[in-house]
């Protein structure tokens, strides 16, 4: 219990509130509700406010986030600009979406986010850093949208890019846009709080080739290692005969390394594949690249880990896929490993990146199957194709696939002791997965349309699908709360 002396008390547009000084200097430095000091209610502190937006707020600074007691209405805008006045709205907007109550069995689909114009999304990305809420950035023709982490407002950046193939969320007020088909990294500044210097450039470019394209992107987040926010590009040039992986200080939005340079001669092109997929592995500083390169005698790929500390020429760890080519990879902090969805099979292989510790290497064949071997095996040899088109990406310690217009998930679990006490791979589908229908007296799976593009961050899962002008939001944080532009 408060005691007297700890006791504020606020006129709030007539209204009076009383809370204690703890509770008010949750708000932060920032806020002017921090600085307010104890009073009674014969001189209270006043505040020129609507006492209903006022009286959530509060609530909020007492729970830690917005509760739906007798069926409130999500964050509106005027909460929210209540909120950006008092210097509340990060917090707020942060709390709409924790990592911590992110659970994939209990994803659900939440939001439908409409965008505006005639073109599907491409791709999407969620601000995953832990300094800023998980707003959703959503590239749609050349235009690129984000809406903030309460879904309740967007904002909208015209580029000069056909179409946007790479999506990266630095922040809720800067995204980086690239295209396979035309140069540079595309700053999209959706505010004027957007990071910025007195000669920051609008596009980043190759510096020994400035027409070069952009095939793939990575961001470090801002407290991660390094400790300057590092984004990492693959550029390959106009003419297709060299490529690189550039790295950019998002502080000064300059370069400051080349990673991997390679060269093509002749028509030797395998011995030159370029990144098309990027990968940072915080915990272990390291820089996943991979790229696959498709020919009439099958599919080739590279997998490479790079440590920028120690070498931009020579990587720390390399393989050549031949067999059952990689037609995704994704690495995993938390499990310590790296994922692949094999190009023939389609089955979900994973390799221990702790045994990089011992001599150096992983070996010959490093993959292990952790779905149907059998399965594996056969289709490698066959030459079949049931793994193109299929998606693999790690968050927190949850691997998912996106196979056609489903999601399904891969749990570590932990056996039993007297099952040998292991810990095994086991898969679930996100949601319902496939369902059957019953038409004519046959049962047929019912199709949704293809996944194209998918990002994580915080409780929330986001999807862009094939000839969809919108977004789904799924989330598994069962108080979260939205509003639908």
């Amino acid at each position: 219990m408060a005691s007297a002396a700890a006791v504020v008390t606020l006129n709030v547009g007539g209204e009076l509130f009383q809370t204690t000084t703890a509770t008010l200097s949750r708000a932060g430095a920032s806020s002017s509700l921090a600085s307010l000091g104890p009073s009674t209610p014969s001189a209270p502190h006043f505040l020129d406010a609507d006492p209903r937006l006022f009286a959530r707020l509060l609530s909020f600074l007492r729970h830690g986030r917005l509760l739906l007691l007798g069926g409130a209405p999500p964050p509106s805008a005027a909460l929210l600009a209540e909120a950006r006045r008092l210097a509340l709205d990060g917090a707020l907007l942060a709390s709409l979406s924790r990592a911590s109550a992110f659970a994939p069995l209990q994803l659900r689909p939440s939001a439908l986010l409409p965008l505006a114009g005639r073109a599907a999304p491409s791709a999407v990305a969620v601000c995953a850093s832990p300094n800023h809420p998980a707003s959703i950035v959503a590239a749609h023709g050349g235009v690129v949208t984000c809406f903030d982490a309460a879904l309740a407002t967007r904002a909208s950046v015209l580029t000069p890019l056909p179409a946007v193939d790479s999506l990266v969320a630095v922040s809720p007020a800067l995204a980086l846009a690239g295209a396979r088909d035309f140069p540079g990294v595309h700053l999209c500044r959706f505010s004027d709080d957007a990071p910025t210097t007195a000669a920051a450039p609008d596009v980043l470019s190759w510096p020994d080739s400035p027409s070069a394209t952009v095939l793939s992107m990575a961001a470090t987040a801002a407290s991660g290692a390094p400790s300057a926010p590092w984004l990492f590009a693959s550029f390959e040039s106009a003419r297709r005969t060299s490529s690189a992986i550039v790295v950019f200080d998002l502080n000064s939005m300059s370069p400051v390394a080349e990673i991997g340079r390679k060269e093509v001669y002749g028509a030797d092109v395998e011995a030159a594949i370029p990144a098309t997929k990027l990968g940072w592995l915080a915990e272990h500083n390291l820089l996943l690249a991979a790229g696959s390169h498709s020919s009439p005698g099958g599919v080739v790929g590279d997998i490479r880990l790079w440590d920028i500390r120690a070498s931009a020429t020579v990587p720390v760890w390399e393989v050549r896929e031949k067999e059952d080519c990689f037609a995704d990879v994704a690495g995993s902090d938390t499990l310590s490993a790296l994922f692949k969805v094999g190009a023939s099979s389609g089955e979900v292989f994973m390799t221990d990146l702790r045994r990089l510790d011992n001599g150096g290497g992983i070996g010959l064949e490093p993959w292990v199957c952790i779905g149907d071997g059998q399965r594996a095996a056969a289709a490698a040899s066959s030459r079949r194709k049931e793994g193109n088109g299929c998606r693999i990406e790690c968050y927190c310690n949850w691997v998912f696939v996106a196979r056609g217009a489903y999601v399904e998930v891969w749990s570590q679990i932990e056996l039993a002791p007297e099952a040998g006490g292991k810990k095994v791979m086991k898969r679930n589908w996100v949601g319902s997965g496939p369902s059957i229908e019953v038409g004519n007296g046959e049962e047929v799976v019912k199709e949704k349309a293809k996944i194209v593009s998918w990002a994580f961050g915080g409780s929330r899962m986001a999807l862009a699908r094939a000839d969809k002008r919108s977004v789904e939001v799924w989330d598994s944080d069962p108080a979260a709360i939205y509003a639908n532009p």
